[in-house]
């Protein structure tokens, strides 16, 4: 038997049982069904293969790779350079503003408008309302159904899988054929559609009192007039002024460390050292495949 044929057995297998599992819930849930006994068509059982190593060379590490480190100081030397003692400033010479009093006609409330109302006057008069206006309304009579029975088929004619073990206790998957199941079902069937009939309500109305206006009401403009005083204020005659002084900066020359060459750091390096040694690996893993066998005594 070829790889492809172990394959495809073993994948109907798994499937075969699948379908069993499923047709067998749906037989028990049949209200009406009719059943004839199953038939063995082919039976299948697991070979075991042993898995396959063989020997191959490989290269190992002997020593990691390794460094030593050098480092070299920085160098320096002596130069003159021009430093600033005091830096440039500015300085500033004040004027004082010249001031003098005045007396002045200043405005403590502004002209202003005020208004007197007269209330508005209401009477009571009677009106004649719409209570609920006029209605049509709608009267059903319902639709008449009745209970019709049918027989309909629940699932087709199949093949499925079923587990049996031989005389050494191995399990076999034998393939069965099963017949089709039927199971009769209700509906309901219209007799007679509904019907609708419409009955009048005549509207109703009924007689409020409501309060209306008899005569507006009136507002009458008050002119208030504005009120001042005389105070006495301070005014600039004259700004003052402000005269700006530069002092410059002031520099000395003096001596500094300054760096020529910075600290260095060298590396020697030593390359890793490796070696070749025999080493055994998996080639094939076992596997296990489906053979076809014939039938244990006593059928599927």
């Amino acid at each position: 038997m070829t790889k492809l044929h172990r394959i495809f057995f073993g994948g109907a297998a798994m499937m075969g049982l699948a379908t069993l599992a499923a047709g067998s819930a749906q037989a028990w849930e049949t209200q009406k069904s009719y059943h004839s006994p199953a038939k063995a068509v082919a039976c299948y059982k697991k070979v075991h293969q042993p898995a396959q190593y063989e020997w191959v060379k490989r290269k190992v590490l002997v020593h990691h790779a390794s460094k030593q480190v050098e480092h070299i100081p920085a160098r320096y030397s002596v130069q003159k350079r021009q430093v600033q003692i005091r830096p440039q400033r500015v300085s500033y010479h004040e004027t004082p503003a010249k001031y003098k009093t005045r007396v002045r006609r200043v405005l403590v409330h502004p002209e202003r408008v005020s208004y007197h109302q007269t209330p508005a006057k209401y009477k009571i008069r009677t009106r004649k309302v719409l209570v609920s206006k006029a209605q049509r309304i709608a009267h059903t009579t319902p639709a008449k159904y009745k209970t019709v029975h049918k027989t309909v088929l629940v699932s087709p004619e199949r093949i499925g899988w079923t587990v049996k073990h031989d005389k050494w206790g191995k399990p076999v998957h034998c393939k069965v054929k099963y017949p089709a199941t039927y199971k009769t079902v209700a509906h309901r069937k219209l007799v007679r559609h509904a019907r609708t009939s419409y009955s009048k309500i005549p509207a109703q109305y009924s007689y409020v009192d409501e309060k209306v206006l008899w005569r507006a009401a009136k507002t009458r403009k008050v002119v208030h007039p504005a009120k001042y005083k005389h105070v006495k204020e301070t005014v600039l005659v004259r700004h003052g002024s402000r005269k700006k002084i530069v002092h410059p900066a002031k520099f000395k020359w003096v001596k500094e460390k300054v760096l020529i060459q910075h600290a260095q750091k060298i590396v020697h390096r030593s390359p890793a050292k490796y070696k070749w040694v025999k080493e055994k690996v998996l080639v094939n893993h076992g596997k296990t495949d489906w053979i076809r066998v014939n039938a244990p005594a006593g059928g599927c």
